[in-house]
């Protein structure tokens, strides 16, 4: 792919495979964030890009499309990117800047790109597995346990066609698909949308993708939901809404082992490399209850006991929505209520979602204040 110091190519190669790129994901494809913003500016200056900008509501609609300029330069440069591309704007049908809808819906798959691509996620086709038979019997695939790999919602919706042709998936609200070893993480943004959340049509596309993988030789056993929100008051709105684990235009499913909240920004980037990196996230672990005991029985309702042996410990930095909305105030075998650890960006929402109840503390380095 592109080079590292070729900021410019790695911008156009983005904006090109993703047909629509929102100019706010610009700052982090890689490097420092104000270096990328300035090779975006430049790029827009000279004609590698252009720049739709469109009212949208309340909002303005922002968009980065590649240019025939821009096209050229990515040929010269990385003609593997080229053909990706190619047959990435075959799937995709001409966008015109009145088709609100669809550059949003873009826009959401970008951001799940760009997410997966910051956790170390290979998403090029030539360098990961393929879902497609290609015309032949299926194959096993043996793809590597310690990579991580990202599939975008049209390759999982083309493979899932390629077996029957009638079957169509265009009304999920998937935007991408990780995995590594026997681990998968389903993507969801909970952006502006007109699309409506249909938990049992979502929960069976998450069935049929996990079956297709199973059949393509990936070890499935592990299946959490991802799901992506400007900021955290967003999972305060979804752990809060009057119907059961949201609401209408989104939901978060009991049928994934877990549901882990990301916020769209580079804290958010940070925290879904440590999700889908269990490696990492057991030196964390281990730093957070580095001044906690042990449980006294193997669990899952907690992870460790406070140092008096009267409370529980509940490691969630890593956002588990679920987690919180089924925690029990009153455990068996303890004097008072559980304490929870998390990020402190985190703390003051999970707090206002587990009420006083719960003593929420923020993890700083090796200890917990």
């Amino acid at each position: 792919m592109a080079g590292k110091n070729d900021r410019l190519l790695a911008l156009l190669i983005m904006v090109g495979y993703s047909i629509e790129f929102p100019t706010n994901l610009a700052k982090r494809i890689g490097g420092h964030w104000d270096w990328n913003r300035h090779v975006m500016y430049k790029a827009i200056e000279d004609g590698y890009v252009s720049l739709l900008r469109k009212k949208d509501g309340k909002h303005v609609l922002r968009s980065l499309h590649i240019t025939e300029k821009g096209i050229a330069y990515i040929a010269e440069r990385d003609p593997k990117a080229l053909a990706m591309i190619y047959s990435r704007t075959d799937d995709g049908m001409r966008i015109y800047p009145s088709w609100t809808e669809k550059i949003r819906r873009l826009h959401a798959v970008a951001t799940g790109l760009i997410m997966a691509c910051a956790a170390g996620a290979v998403y090029p086709p030539d360098e990961k597995p393929s879902l497609m038979a290609l015309g032949r019997e299926v194959d096993t695939l043996h793809p590597d346990p310690d990579t991580v790999y990202y599939y975008s919602p049209f390759e999982l919706r083309s493979a899932l066609e390629e077996k029957e042709a009638r079957l169509t998936m265009k009304s999920s609200r998937l935007i991408g698909v990780i995995i590594r070893g026997h681990r998968c993480y389903f993507m969801y943004f909970t952006g502006g949308t007109r699309m409506f959340w249909l938990q049992h049509a979502e929960e069976n596309y998450v069935g049929g993708i996990v079956r297709h993988l199973k059949m393509r030789g990936f070890p499935i056993r592990t299946i959490s939901q991802i799901i992506i929100g400007s900021r955290m008051r967003i999972a305060e709105k979804l752990c809060h809404s009057p119907n059961t684990y949201g609401s209408r235009y989104f939901v978060v499913s009991d049928e994934f082992n877990n549901c882990f909240f990301v916020t769209n920004d580079q804290e958010g980037d940070e925290l879904l490399r440590l999700i889908v990196d269990p490696d990492l996230a057991l030196r964390i672990d281990r730093q957070a209850l580095a001044g906690f005991l042990p449980p006294r029985m193997n669990t899952r309702a907690y992870d460790a006991i406070d140092p008096d042996g009267n409370r529980p410990v509940i490691l969630n930095y890593m956002c588990d929505l679920q987690r919180i909305m089924k925690i029990d105030l009153n455990p068996f075998g303890y004097n008072d209520s559980p304490i929870m650890l998390c990020l402190d960006y985190q703390a003051q929402t999970i707090q206002h979602i587990t009420g006083p109840g719960v003593e929420v503390r923020i993890i700083t380095g090796n200890e917990t204040v």
